[in-house]
């Protein structure tokens, strides 16, 4: 029912004053706020619209949408065909056009609205009479005569008719001579562009033809009567030469147009494109409308929907940029963000200003508002085009930026829900065997009635103290690892020497390390390099617990530092069973783990080496691992080394 009740109406616009009454006419006709209203305009590929009817174009084009109809143009030399289409396209049921009641009669096909009423089925066509005498109007601007075009033309017959004369002398047949009349009135069509000069010198040719150059000359009598036909055929040839030349050069200045558009529009997508902030598109734009118009711009951002102070984009040497901290300028912005509609200068609303501002938007959200100075200047109906054109592309670009930040926005919240996913299913597995290894060692210990002997004692507490450090290694792991995960890690980058790290890490390592051989071989002792010691300890913690862990008794462990040019590197090598090339580019990857057997049978949680990672790339610097032959691992990690200036007055003491 509610299909029904609903009409779907549609009206066409031109660039006629008469267009306003046949809008308001179409308007009147929407009887509910269901009521689809839609304005067409078809753009005549074939014709230029002047100045003055582009600018009432404009006008009626915002009436329409004053009224709620929502507008489409587009261009096409079928105008009826494309009237068809779109009200098939949008199921119009009412189409309302006007018809001029002193339109000239058309000879050669058929007028728009008998086409409509021949074709169209299923539409009530409603005709809406209108009365207007423009005999001219229609015209382009170069219809205008100007002394430059009358003066070439009279100069472009006088050759013409000089040529006929030394053809005369020389006994040509007469086509010959009307063949240079031809190619005068071409010659007009193509340098003045002026139709009037064109249809002028079409008959001024014919004119001069007769006088000079037929029986009796100097006269326009003639006494053969087959030079008639001759004349008339010649007016009709030249008519249609000038007519046709004219409506050629109205096409290549149409396409020469459009296409300046479109090079326009494609560079500043180009440059849009590249651009990866929503203010880097703003400041992009308004320096791109700034340098085509050769004119002031304002740019006020929309900040939790509230208008911000403008950013200024002067172009003029005595710039105005002023004008656009002022309270009234202040206040005609707030209102096109809040409407969504331009304002200003030349505008219906508030047309007391001297800028006017349009809102970058797009169906549901507002990016900003730019206002352009006008002063007393209006802008012309192809800067408009321009200019909403590109205000266009700078929303696209906005939206796809914004959708880009959320669509980011959600990755990064589904890698984070992963990461937390992972940790509790890690925790959650791999701290049962510690927490199960002490709560039965300590029973046992509290239960003892003296039964044990030292020897076993010293075994469970030796376990409690190996499952505890475990648990507190594991425990310092996941709050760097979280810490870093979230940004929250403040470096505090200081000189230290490498030496002294070593020795703090070893010194926290498990007591497992008594059952390895540890090396240390530092190339000089006051190596030293820029770090965060405490995590860059943790790094070493980690690092050789790995290698304890995958290592048998009385394996070595070799821990080497040098520095190679401004880096110094940290080697910890073992001669356990290595690393397989499937696992090392894996290897650094969180709740990634190699399937060797471990000597405390403890799983790993496969955070220590991501964490190093994490660690040692915020330091600048990089970590890998490769073979140490003839078995076991070497990992490599490298810091900044620390840039030592000698003072030679205290070395001169």
């Amino acid at each position: 029912m509610s299909n029904q009740n609903t009409d779907s109406i549609m009206v066409c616009l031109s660039p006629s004053p008469s267009n306003i009454h046949v809008i308001r006419v179409a308007s009147s006709m929407l009887r509910n706020k269901k009521d689809h209203f839609y304005a067409l305009y078809i753009s005549d590929t074939k014709r230029t619209l002047s100045d003055s009817n582009q600018e009432q174009l404009d006008k009626n084009i915002a009436y329409a949408k004053q009224l709620g109809a929502e507008v489409e143009i587009v261009s096409s030399e079928d105008i009826a065909g494309e009237i068809f289409k779109f009200a098939n396209i949008y199921k119009v049921n009412k189409l309302v056009i006007g018809k001029n009641m002193n339109m000239r009669l058309h000879l050669f096909q058929k007028p728009i609205d008998q086409y409509l009423l021949d074709n169209i089925e299923d539409i009530n066509l409603i005709i809406v009479p209108v009365k207007e005498n423009r005999i001219f109007k229609r015209l382009n601007n170069k219809s205008k005569l100007t002394l430059k075009s009358i003066v070439t033309s009279i100069l472009i017959l006088f050759i013409c008719t000089v040529v006929g004369f030394v053809f005369f002398k020389m006994g040509f047949h007469d086509s010959n001579i009307i063949m240079i009349y031809l190619i005068g009135v071409l010659l007009i069509a193509l340098i003045t562009s002026n139709i009037i000069c064109s249809v002028v010198s079409s008959i001024a040719s014919v004119i001069l033809f007769n006088f000079y150059f037929t029986l009796p000359i100097l006269s326009l009598s003639f006494y053969d009567s087959s030079y008639l036909m001759t004349f008339v055929i010649m007016i009709i040839v030249a008519f249609l030469i000038s007519t046709l030349m004219n409506k050629i050069q109205l096409t290549a200045a149409s396409y020469a147009n459009m296409a300046n558009v479109s090079r326009i529009l494609l560079e500043t997508n180009q440059l849009l494109q590249k651009r990866q902030s929503v203010e880097d598109i703003f400041n992009c734009g308004c320096k791109q409308l700034s340098n085509l118009f050769n004119r002031d711009i304002a740019y006020f951002p929309i900040e939790k929907s509230s208008i911000q102070n403008p950013i200024l984009f002067p172009k003029r040497e005595n710039s105005c940029c002023k004008e656009f901290l002022n309270a009234n300028e202040i206040g005609v912005a707030k209102w096109v963000a809040i409407n969504g509609k331009h304002a200003g200068a030349t505008t219906r609303y508030l047309s007391g200003s001297k800028s006017i501002y349009y809102a970058v938007l797009t169906d549901d959200k507002i990016y900003g508002v730019i206002g352009i100075y006008l002063g007393n200047d209006v802008l012309g109906s192809f800067d408009k085009r321009i200019l909403l054109a590109i205000l266009s592309e700078m929303a696209i670009c906005l939206e796809n930026i914004i959708s880009n930040e959320e669509k980011n926005e959600a990755i990064i919240k589904v890698k984070k829900e992963q990461f937390r996913s992972d940790l509790l299913r890690s925790i959650s597995h791999d701290l049962r065997t510690p927490l199960t290894s002490i709560y039965g060692n300590a029973d046992v210990l509290l239960n003892d009635n003296g039964n044990l002997k030292n020897d076993k004692k010293n075994a469970l507490y030796k376990n409690i103290y190996d499952d505890s450090l475990w648990l507190i290694n594991l425990v310092e792991n996941l709050l760097s690892m979280t810490s870093i995960e979230d940004g929250s890690v403040k470096l505090r980058i200081e000189p230290e020497v490498i030496e002294d790290v070593i020795d703090e890490s070893l010194s926290h390592v498990s007591r497992i390390k008594d059952n390895r051989k540890i090396k240390v071989n530092i190339a000089d002792d006051f190596l030293m390099a820029d770090m965060d010691a405490r995590l860059i300890v943790q790094v070493l913690i980690n690092l050789i617990n790995n290698a304890i862990k995958y290592t048998e008794d009385e394996s070595t462990i070799s821990i080497n530092a040098y520095q190679i040019k401004n880096n110094v590197y940290i080697e910890v090598c073992d001669n356990g069973s290595g690393i397989k090339d499937v696992d090392k580019n894996k290897i650094f990857e969180k709740f990634y783990t190699v399937n060797h057997s471990v000597v405390d049978s403890k799983k790993s949680m496969g955070l220590g080496l991501s964490l190093c990672k994490s660690i040692v790339e915020a330091h600048g610097g990089v970590i890998s691992v490769k073979d140490n032959h003839p078995t076991g691992a070497i990992f490599t990690f490298s810091l900044p080394a620390t840039k030592i200036t000698i003072n030679k007055n205290m070395v001169n003491c």
